[in-house]
């Protein structure tokens, strides 16, 4: 039977992660599932199964244990990080808060081989770093392909220095879409008791633009809605809250800057107060 792997979906570095996985084992010997926070996980029935970028809370995975042959967790997001000790005899985890997920991958499973540099320009943007150039514009690059595994294997083989030639008026175009729609339609609102901007807006702008709405403020929400309910993408500045706790309290996650989660149509009243 094939080998099982969860990754983060919607998510480069989980994609990114996905993507190392299939290259180390093969694309004939492993099947892939898109995780979602919240969602429950496929049937893992007498299946190997590797997380990366993504986990489920603790109560999942030790049912999920009862269930599959082995499972490898490798994770960093904040909020993971209670829930992955003591675990049944057949987990195993590799948690690091000051890697990516993709990186974090690449190393487990090509330990003796060099990191790819889209990987680390992965890492600086899933971390919100910003520490080697020309992240911003590979990135806007890379957002602009699918997430299909044959072409992101061409892009790790890709030169960084063309994704950032190719990226810098996707990047301009980006950003200069972001403000003006936050300054048409952000507006203030109540969450877990604390009062933050927020804008309606799609998955894909909602990391930049909370970022650029957190500035000065504890944190900022982007939502979107979909068939499941509503999805909040929470974004805080360096010296803004630990998102990753307010997340929490609606049975979220991520990390300490950046989190989320998702609410049923009928519980959004309990968005204001803090539980």
């Amino acid at each position: 039977m094939k080998k099982l792997c969860i990754y983060h979906g919607n998510c480069a570095d989980g994609f990114g992660a996905a993507t190392v996985i299939r290259i180390a084992l093969g694309s004939h010997n492993v099947d892939f599932h898109a995780g979602v926070y919240q969602e429950p996980p496929p049937d893992v029935t007498d299946r190997e199964v590797i997380l990366v970028d993504f986990s489920y809370k603790r109560d999942v995975i030790i049912e999920m244990a009862a269930k599959a042959k082995s499972i490898l967790i490798i994770d960093h997001h904040k909020s993971a990080e209670a829930d992955l000790v003591d675990l049944p005899y057949n987990v195993t985890t590799y948690f690091d808060m000051t890697k990516s997920g993709a990186v974090m991958a690449w190393e487990y499973f090509h330990p003796s081989e060099e990191t790819p540099q889209l990987l680390l320009h992965i890492q600086d943007r899933d971390l919100w770093e910003f520490k080697l150039e020309g992240t911003r514009e590979i990135q806007a690059c890379v957002f602009s392909h699918p997430y299909e595994f044959e072409i992101w294997e061409q892009l790790l083989c890709a030169d960084p220095q063309k994704l950032r030639e190719d990226g810098k008026a996707i990047e301009r175009k980006h950003f200069k879409d972001i403000k003006e729609f936050i300054a048409a339609a952000a507006y203030t609102d109540t969450i877990a008791g604390h009062e933050v901007p927020v804008l309606n807006a799609p998955y894909f702008w909602s990391s930049d633009a909370g970022h650029i709405m957190g500035e000065g403020k504890p944190f900022a929400a982007c939502y979107w809605d979909t068939p499941g309910g509503r999805v909040f993408s929470l974004r805080s500045a360096n010296d803004g809250l630990d998102v990753s706790e307010i997340a929490a309290k609606f049975g979220g996650g991520g990390h300490k800057h950046a989190s989320g989660f998702r609410l049923a149509f009928d519980d959004l009243h309990k968005l204001a107060d803090a539980l």
